[in-house]
């Protein structure tokens, strides 16, 4: 196991003096053997890092990919719903858009009465399928609102894993036209129209090519087809496209090639898959992106997972992977740990609805913790239970073959009530919800005080807001790096000192919007009184005296 060291932390504790070549050295190792975030110029993010300069060590590849921790953005696709066509500088790229897709503003609205609220609940209760309300004024104001509510991440794949992801959870949906875009897993089926999978594909490789010793990971979560259940249901005799196999060498080769050398007729092996699934593997294919069934990363290493995810077998650079159980819907490899009658929403109404004048309780309500406390506990359960193969039971998998991940959802779950609330009565967004309540910050430091038994799957809302502290705070847990436990000169865990994280107070967009509204007009209104007492200057001093029978008063 290579040992690597840091320049110096953010608040470097005291070390026996080491000659100054021996450090020079260490130093050098660090570069070679460590991720180094680019770019590293704000304070904000260099703080995130226990290690200095944006320095993170290797992941250890000798564990099993059960044990090792990652961040996983959630509904990573929604990133893309503000994401301009074309390319920004510094961190984010941008990608390829469908020809007809729509772009929303980063604007919230309130809805305007009761009785509409009524019925957009009403109308979407079900979770419809999109073109089912499509077409009036008031239902395509609704679904921009809807799609606009349920972003949960800011900016592309390529600026989310450099604000520390390293899991992205993807809700694939198969177009009519046989596009694959995404769409609102976690809200209702609106679909995101402002991204494809090949070009989302595109950004999540730059940031392997810059990036060549991180491995990422693609979870697909709730396929769904623009024409139904039916469209998904049928299966189809395609190519087995497994990528890589693994020889008697031990040395992994392309499938295809290796039955080349084998075969003297070169037969291509086939077999049925679901119609959706095919149509996702012919997007890896083209994008030269492994994307495997679970039973593949099941009982393996990290290491074993770099060796399947190797882009520079199909061309490219850097590790990334895709995986699903290739059943019907595109589920994920782990255990979810979604319970929906112990959901965490931000918003919901007061159980005490006799003599309190309090109708709702807000996760953004400072003066009110009950709703932290209670993200707090569901969160430790999905981890510190006991294993259980049970969905319908919190805590870790048993059954780790079947479920190789074990996801922990840290953040604020999304139901009906809470989606009317948060709009009509708060006038906010998840995003909104996510920076005003501190979830992220209050996350990071259970992780660091070590409140968890074991994280794999670390799921955020908005890793762009204490993404990267997550990220030091998982990545130098002790056994998690190559950096080695028992080293003479380095620490992990607690020993490290606390990433300083961002805490935001924005204000909801709504009432943004109100304050530049009351701004403006002061400044608007304190401008004609400075331009007419300019002009009553110009015209010189005047007489305004009274004149009454000819005397003036």
């Amino acid at each position: 196991m290579v040992r690597v060291t840091q320049i110096s932390a953010a608040r470097p504790r005291r070390r026996p003096r080491i000659h100054w070549l021996f450090l020079l050295f260490l130093s050098i190792i660090i570069y070679t053997q460590a991720f180094h975030r680019a770019p590293c110029k704000k304070i904000a993010v260099k703080y995130q890092f226990q290690f200095s300069e944006c320095y993170a060590p290797n992941i250890n590849q000798d564990l099993y990919l059960s044990e090792a921790s990652f961040v996983m953005a959630h509904d990573a696709a929604t990133g893309y719903l503000v994401t301009k066509n074309k390319k920004n500088k510094g961190d984010s790229y941008s990608s390829n858009a469908i020809s007809d897709s729509v772009e929303y503003g980063d604007e919230s609205w309130e809805l305007q009465d009761d009785a509409a609220a009524e019925n957009w609940e009403e109308d979407h209760d079900d979770a419809m399928n999109y073109h089912d309300y499509q077409g009036s004024t008031w239902d395509t104001f609704s679904t921009n609102l809807l799609a606009v509510y349920g972003k949960t991440q800011v900016g592309s794949v390529y600026q989310q894993l450099n604000d520390g992801a390293r899991a992205l959870d993807l809700r694939p949906r198969i177009y009519n036209n046989g596009t694959v875009g995404f769409h609102h897993g976690s809200l209702i089926n609106i679909p995101l129209t402002t991204i494809t999978l090949a070009g989302l594909l595109e950004d999540a490789k730059q940031w392997c090519n810059d990036n060549p010793k991180e491995l990422v990971i693609i979870f697909h979560h709730e396929l769904t087809h623009e024409a139904g259940y039916n469209a998904l249901s049928s299966e189809v005799y395609t190519e087995i496209d497994d990528f890589y196999v693994t020889g008697d060498d031990g040395v992994v080769y392309d499938e295809d090639e290796n039955d080349s050398q084998d075969n003297d007729d070169d037969q291509t092996s086939y077999s049925y898959f679901y119609s959706g699934i095919a149509k996702l593997k012919g997007v890896y294919r083209e994008q030269g992106v492994p994307y495997y069934p679970c039973e593949k990363l099941s009982g393996i290493t990290v290491g074993e997972a770099m060796q399947l995810a190797d882009l520079s077998k199909l061309g490219g650079k850097g590790y990334l992977l895709a995986v699903d159980r290739h059943d019907m819907y595109g589920s994920f490899c782990g255990k979810a740990n979604w319970i929906s009658d112990e959901l965490v929403t931000c918003h919901s109404k007061n159980d005490d609805r006799e003599g309190n004048s309090q109708r709702y309780q807000m996760c953004t309500d400072r003066k009110n913790t009950g709703k932290l406390s209670a993200l707090r506990d569901y969160v430790l359960q999905s981890s510190n239970n006991d294993a259980t193969d049970d969905a319908d039971e919190l805590g870790p998998p048993a059954d780790e073959y079947y479920y190789p991940f074990n996801q922990i959802q840290g953040f604020w779950q999304v139901d009906s009530t809470s989606v009317k609330i948060g709009v009509k009565h708060a006038a906010s967004t998840l995003l909104d919800d996510n920076r005003r309540s501190n979830v992220n910050a209050e996350m990071v430091q259970l992780a660091y005080n070590q409140q968890f038994k074991k994280i794999n799957l670390f799921s955020m809302d908005n890793v762009a807001l204490n993404g990267n502290a997550m990220f030091s705070v998982l990545r130098n847990g002790c056994g998690q790096s190559v950096i080695k436990d028992d080293d003479e000169y380095f620490t992990c865990g607690k020993n490290l000192v606390m990433p300083h994280m961002n805490v935001s107070q924005w204000l909801p967009i709504f009432w943004n919007i109100i304050l530049i509204v009351v701004y403006s007009s002061l400044f608007i209104m304190v401008s004609v009184m400075l331009i007419q007492a300019f002009g009553l200057r110009e015209h010189g001093l005047q007489d305004h005296r009274l004149e009454c029978n000819g005397v003036l008063i």
